[in-house]
């Protein structure tokens, strides 16, 4: 069964600047979470320098920029991202809106995708952003009755998801 750890990229220098790198606190950040790292076969991050800088220093390589990993969230979803603190609330956002809704349900494909370029026992990282990762992950944990509970997704943090013959079969959450 392969498994996607898709996670959250790393603390940029300034929130204004879309195109930026990491900070000082990103990169220090990568360097922990490098330690522990397993040994990943694929690589793969949004097209944005800080997604890719985060798997380049997490895994040491990065394999291949995805844009869809990038994709658009639709002007409702972007808009409420500074009152998602907490995973109930992106389950709330989830039964409320359907916009929110359709974008998770796009995303998933997109992961399992991803997951299916690796063999049967194969990790794969994939560094992504905020809701992009949130929406679609609590998504999962509903439909595989999985507790959804605790803080949304910091820098670094995310979920790994494991296939069975292509379709999700287990979520574990990744606290950095």
């Amino acid at each position: 069964m392969p498994m996607l750890d898709i996670r959250r990229h790393a603390q940029r220098p300034s929130l204004d600047d879309q195109r930026s790198a990491l900070s000082p606190a990103g990169r220090e950040l990568c360097q922990r979470l490098a330690k522990t790292a397993p040994r990943y076969a694929l690589v793969v991050a949004s097209p944005l320098p800080r997604a890719r800088e985060t798997a380049q220093r997490i895994a040491g390589r990065l394999d291949a920029a995805d844009p869809g990993l990038l994709p658009d969230l639709g002007t409702h979803a972007a808009s409420l991202f500074g009152e998602m603190r907490t995973l109930a609330d992106w389950a709330r956002l989830l039964r409320e809106n359907e916009e929110a809704k359709r974008f998770a349900q796009e995303q998933l494909p997109t992961w399992a995708r991803i997951a299916a370029r690796v063999g049967e026992k194969d990790l794969v990282l994939a560094v992504s952003h905020g809701g992009i990762i949130d929406l679609p992950a609590v998504l999962l944990m509903e439909r595989l009755r999985i507790p959804i509970d605790g803080a949304s997704f910091g820098y670094g943090e995310g979920v790994r998801v494991t296939y069975a013959k292509g379709a999700p079969a287990a979520v574990e959450i990744l606290r950095a």
